[in-house]
């Protein structure tokens, strides 16, 4: 199951294609961004199946709480006539749900010591551990000639590397934990061209399942301007 292209909170559900700068783009919807996105092709479809401005959030809090419960995608087929009957229920994004357990004190000093093995981000690149806490970090790299491509331009392999640790440091900051996450799946998104300074990457959790998370991971500069907007899946495996 993939989660919506526009949000990246709720699964979607609905899926459509446009055509940019000569190549088919797909994309997929959760119900609440599809509405809201305006697509002609989607507002018929969904004015048909009686979703309006009253109650598309009760309807995409319904399709969320069923995909989660259920853990498959709901057929759309008669699905919204069968939500009407269904006792409401507000969906919760682990973003806003997460906070005991990010409220769990980290220390950072010992997660700092422990990410001194991976050598690639700290020593290789100089990527330093600014904040964490259970699901949220921030890391920072003051960028020298060795992260620059041939036009003077920062690497692009630096965004990645950056918000795979940032990543890696939210997610297994919890060092006595019986499990690690390692990257699954990573989706960059350049947004504008670095023009010198300090780079500052943040990593939020989106999404927490037993095997699964999301995470969303953004560059900036050092005038607070995003640079870039990183998609992050983990897999949860044992710790070795």
């Amino acid at each position: 199951m993939s989660y919506c292209s526009r949000c990246f909170e709720r699964h979607a559900i609905i899926f459509v294609s446009r055509h940019e700068n000569g190549a088919d783009i797909d994309e997929g919807f959760c119900l609440k961004c599809a509405y809201e996105s305006g697509i002609s092709s989607l507002e018929k479809q969904l004015a048909a199946s009686g979703i309006n401005a009253g109650n598309v959030d009760e309807m995409s809090d319904k399709i969320e709480i069923s995909i989660l419960e259920n853990g498959t995608e709901p057929s759309m087929s008669g699905f919204f006539q069968s939500l009407e009957k269904t006792e409401y229920k507000p969906f919760v994004s682990n973003r806003e749900s997460n906070t005991e357990t990010k409220n769990k004190m980290i220390d950072l000093e010992a997660v700092r010591k422990f990410f001194e093995g991976d050598k690639y981000a700290t020593e290789a690149t100089g990527i330093v551990i600014e904040k964490v806490e259970k699901g949220h970090s921030v890391v920072s790299l003051e960028p020298d000639g060795r992260h620059l491509n041939a036009v003077g331009g920062l690497m692009g392999a630096v965004y990645y590397t950056m918000a795979d640790f940032a990543f890696a440091v939210a997610e297994n900051c919890e060092l006595d934990s019986d499990t690690v996450t390692v990257t699954q799946a990573t989706q960059m998104n350049f947004l504008r061209s670095w023009h010198g300074g300090k780079v500052t990457c943040t990593a939020d959790i989106v999404k927490d399942g037993r095997f699964i998370c999301l995470y969303e991971v953004k560059a900036f500069d050092t005038e607070g301007k995003e640079l870039a907007l990183i998609i992050v899946n983990g897999f949860k495996t044992a710790r070795k």
